[in-house]
């Protein structure tokens, strides 16, 4: 579905109560190709320190190599959003950070113009920290990475395709903790909880909550099996 930098964006995982919604930052054609781009740069230099005003109404100040960005450079682009860090062969490689316009960024390594690994961070105050996937969704969180959400909740495991899948453990800022294996964006899955009044918990989840059947284990050791509703057990 998105296979090129140049003809789509980025998905990246963005939070409201659970990781639950995709939101789609434009990140666009990472100019330049291995062609130079119409417009007109001072000085007009092939390899260099440049600066350039694209005929598409983009911007460039940085290094130039054989007419195209390469070493650190900026490049602003039309809609205001702009890549400011290191450049090969007119794409970004290595290290940088791609800031939009609604001020969330992308800070991280890129090659060939797609983050590999690094930190999204969303206007709301959520971030992602981990790898990215380089291949068939290009820039979705994929691999071992953290989602911190902006309450102080923090989700740390596997991901693919931009979703939690695989082993994990969701983390309240209030100290209760389910670690297991995580299917969805809404933290369905199953494993064990430990909660801050010392109770317990084996079983399914959704919304890395107690629900579907499970197991209560109360302070004293006491084994309480049942049917749980979003954290309320409803059957015995």
């Amino acid at each position: 579905m998105i296979s090129s930098l140049k003809t789509s964006g980025i998905p990246l995982l963005v939070a409201s109560v659970l990781i639950g919604s995709y939101v789609t930052y434009p990140f666009p054609s990472m100019a330049q190709g291995t062609e130079a781009r119409n417009g007109r740069c001072v000085p007009a230099i092939p390899t260099g320190r440049v600066r350039c005003d694209y005929d598409s109404g983009d911007s460039y100040i940085g290094q130039f190599v054989n007419g195209l960005p390469s070493g650190s450079g900026v490049y602003v682009y039309s809609n205001g959003d702009r890549y400011e860090g290191q450049f090969r062969l007119g794409k970004p490689n290595g290290r940088g950070q791609f800031i939009f316009k609604d001020d969330a960024r992308v800070e991280g390594i890129f090659r060939d113009g797609k983050v590999s690994s690094g930190t999204a961070i969303f206007t709301n105050g959520d971030r992602y920290i981990g790898s990215f996937s380089l291949d068939q969704k290009v820039g979705v969180p994929t691999g071992q990475g953290q989602f911190i959400f902006a309450n102080g909740d923090r989700f740390v495991g596997q991901f693919l395709g931009g979703k939690p899948l695989g082993t994990g453990a969701f983390t309240r800022a209030d100290g209760s903790r389910c670690s297991g294996q995580f299917y969805t964006q809404e933290l369905d899955g199953r494993g064990n909880c430990s909660f801050s009044n010392g109770i317990r918990y084996q079983g399914e989840l959704r919304k890395g909550l107690p629900h579907g059947k499970g197991t209560i284990i109360d302070t004293r050791g006491r084994r309480l099996p049942g049917v749980f509703r979003d954290g309320q057990r409803v059957e015995q």
